[in-house]
């Protein structure tokens, strides 16, 4: 890991720890003499606004890191005492390090202050692998057989994005996207050496952006809605700025809507998400699939090209006691998720027959603090598989 990459740890810490440190100072709760057991201390504890971190030690496993064995947690805390709930703050992250050689660092933060009419999103990315290169478009992805004399290489990545927004009005947000990001591949096979766009863009490619961002958000709950829509606009233009090489733009839009299908915690969810890129952006930042966030169960990049686009539609469900818990209510904390979705790769959006991609998937929820999972995932994709641990719903 480089000096760099070290900066850009401090300058995450600098951004959220004085958020965090602030968020401490509210009033605590009741002696725990008062309650009668520790989930109804739990939840009076978020009640009155004290931040909570639960800790979380699994394995996972996903096609390009394998066994991965990770340790992290989800911290939450809140800025607005008179509604420390529904307006909570949130980082999940994780640290793990894979049967590959693979180390992983990630960190997701969604924000809310001044009222929630500024929220703030960020993630932070670090990854030191051996990697996998099928090449640019659908064919590569499907046809080409995976090796290390074919696809094979080792990869260093990391990542800082942060989304900043303001309400304007009901419902309505504008902001500005930063995103920073650096590849150095290394250790290339033979095809790589002579790919195109590895000749074009080079093995070390050091990207910088800064857009606008337009945001139609009437949802409960950012991070496990019941109820309303998500429509995202954002348009990032790349260049010199801040360190960048290369000059290229990026269009995102997503599109998600939230039914509650009975009076119960039972939510039917569905998500579009469209991403182009413009003016030749180089290999490392062409559109991919495969995230835990979008089709979960493929090889994360195995396919990308200058045009994505995907449709999940996903079904959700949390349990009712049989009998009343010590508060008399019946809402158990277990629960399940399944999904389906279909997503496609092409130079145009125009020009995706053929290349459709199809996923399926299952997994568990356990909710961990009030509206906030622990989400175990297991998805299946053409001739692919993955088990996933996080925090929060893919979407």
């Amino acid at each position: 890991m480089n000096h760099l990459a070290y900066r850009f740890i401090f300058s995450l810490l600098c951004l959220y720890l004085p958020i965090i440190c602030l968020s401490q100072k509210v009033k605590q709760p009741p002696e725990k003499s008062v309650w009668k057991n520790i989930d109804s201390l739990r939840i009076a504890e978020i009640e009155m606004g004290k931040s909570k971190f639960t800790p979380f030690i699994a394995p996972s496993y996903t096609p390009e890191m394998k066994f991965l064995f990770s340790a992290g947690g989800l911290f939450t805390f809140t800025n607005d005492k008179k509604n420390p709930l529904l307006t909570r703050s949130s980082i999940p992250f994780s640290v793990g390090i894979s049967s590959n050689g693979s180390f992983q660092l990630s960190v997701r933060a969604n924000l809310y202050s001044k009222g929630d009419k500024v929220r703030q999103v960020g993630e932070f990315w670090i990854k030191d692998m051996p990697d996998n290169y099928w090449g640019v478009g659908y064919s590569n992805g499907r046809n080409r057989e995976q090796d290390r004399n074919t696809t094979g290489y080792h990869r260093l990545w990391w990542r800082f994005y942060d989304k900043i927004i303001y309400q304007y009005k009901t419902n309505y947000f504008v902001g500005v996207a930063v995103d920073l990001n650096k590849t150095e591949a290394s250790d290339l096979n033979p095809l790589m050496e002579d790919d195109p766009f590895i000749l074009r863009d080079g093995t070390e490619i050091r990207n910088s952006g800064i857009g606008g961002v337009f945001q139609f958000d009437s949802r409960d709950l950012a991070v496990n809605a019941y109820k309303g829509m998500l429509l995202d606009v954002s348009f990032i233009i790349y260049g010199g700025l801040l360190g960048g090489e290369n000059h290229f733009q990026v269009l995102e839009i997503d599109y998600r809507q939230y039914k509650k299908v009975s009076p119960l915690r039972r939510v039917l969810a569905w998500q579009v998400k469209a991403k182009t890129t413009f003016s030749k952006a180089p290999w490392t930042e062409l559109a991919q699939l495969g995230s835990p966030f979008d089709l979960r169960g493929y090889y994360w990049g195995r396919y990308r090209d200058e045009s994505m686009l995907f449709g999940l539609l996903e079904y959700r469900h949390m349990f009712q006691r049989k009998t009343p818990n010590k508060q008399g209510k019946l809402e158990s904390r277990s629960g399940f998720a399944a999904w389906t979705g279909l997503g496609a790769v092409g130079q145009e959006f125009y020009n995706l027959r053929g290349k459709w991609l199809p996923n399926i998937g299952v997994g568990y929820r356990l909710e961990v603090q009030p509206r906030m999972n622990l989400r175990i995932d297991f998805g299946l994709g053409v001739k692919s598989n993955a088990l996933y641990f996080s925090f929060n719903e893919a979407f």
